[in-house]
């Protein structure tokens, strides 16, 4: 079987990645917001060619205030722009942190499930043959080796 990946972290580079994201959490997450699925997918959305367009109209709204409508605080919208440039930064590098974390997690996780499932086979077939422990090794893991099990068919009254 072919190892595509052996990663480690020493108990200090564990100590570090967290203490990092403690710091995160502790800056971020009083100034960030949670939204539920529904109003997220319900609020208008501002993509990168957006951008363009916000800032070219906020401009406009700043040099032009009688074309701004008295509902539209036009202070709080640039401030509202400036957040989404500022946590653009953030999210660029830390979604490519955490797409890498997750494709290393699938990758690592692939190589053990695959390794544990030929121990099994190996296991089941050294039960058949007698070999001492291995028919309960086998009925442990059975219990936990998510195949395909018999469905019991119930009794005919």
């Amino acid at each position: 079987m072919e190892n595509k990946i052996s990663f480690t972290l020493t108990d200090e580079e564990k100590t570090q990645v967290n203490d990092a994201i403690k710091v995160l959490e502790d800056i971020l997450e009083p100034k960030l917001e949670t939204l539920i699925p529904d109003d997220k997918r319900d609020l208008p959305k501002m993509g990168d060619k957006t951008v363009s367009f916000v800032e070219k109209s906020l401009g406009y709204g700043q040099t032009y205030p009688e074309f701004v409508p008295g509902f539209v605080d036009i202070n709080e919208a640039q401030i509202d722009l400036d957040s989404v440039k500022t946590l653009r930064q953030f999210l660029t590098p830390l979604s490519r942190i955490t797409n890498e974390i997750d494709d290393t997690m699938v990758l690592a996780g692939s190589e053990a499930y695959a390794s544990s499932r030929v121990i099994y086979k190996v296991l089941k077939n050294a039960a058949a043959m007698g070999q001492p422990g291995a028919a309960e090794a086998v009925e442990e893991l059975k219990k936990r080796f998510p195949g395909t099990r018999k469905k019991e068919t119930p009794a005919e009254e």
